[in-house]
């Protein structure tokens, strides 16, 4: 269904429409249906005599993405086939037509499944991105 908006133009829905996986996993063919993007990194304070913070030391920058998704297919058989999670501190790229924070290269750091009774088999994968690169594989 197409989105209209009337009077106001707001931000809305995912912005994450695709995903390139290298990795382990058999296969990850998954449909995005929510996502959160967090940019931190470490600080230090500098304090004068008094306690007082007079500076600071800003290191280590992070991007950190947890996307909700559910694997699909072309047939029943497909969509199960993809049912399989990625390995954690495999290469995950996003790409975001829409969002370009959100898109970028990152490394599987977390990942977990959910099943229910009445709804469909549901992925939350945690990917995490540095400021150097560190998603290639050292051998």
């Amino acid at each position: 269904m197409a989105v209209i908006q009337k009077a106001l133009g707001v931000c809305w829905g995912v912005a994450g429409t695709g995903f390139t996986y290298t990795g382990s996993a058999t296969a990850l063919n998954v449909k995005n249906n929510g996502e959160s993007y967090k940019k931190s990194a470490e600080v230090s304070e500098m304090k004068d005599g008094n306690g007082e913070t007079i500076g600071l030391v800003v290191r280590n920058p992070v991007e950190e993405l947890t996307l909700r998704v559910y694997p699909s297919g072309a047939t029943l058989e497909a969509a199960n086939t993809n049912n399989v999670l990625p390995a954690i501190g495999d290469k995950f790229v996003v790409t975001a037509a829409n969002d370009a924070e959100v898109a970028g290269t990152y490394v599987v750091v977390g990942c977990s499944k959910e099943r229910t009774i009445d709804n469909q088999v549901t992925f939350q994968i945690d990917v995490k991105a540095w400021s150097t690169d560190l998603s290639a594989t050292v051998s």
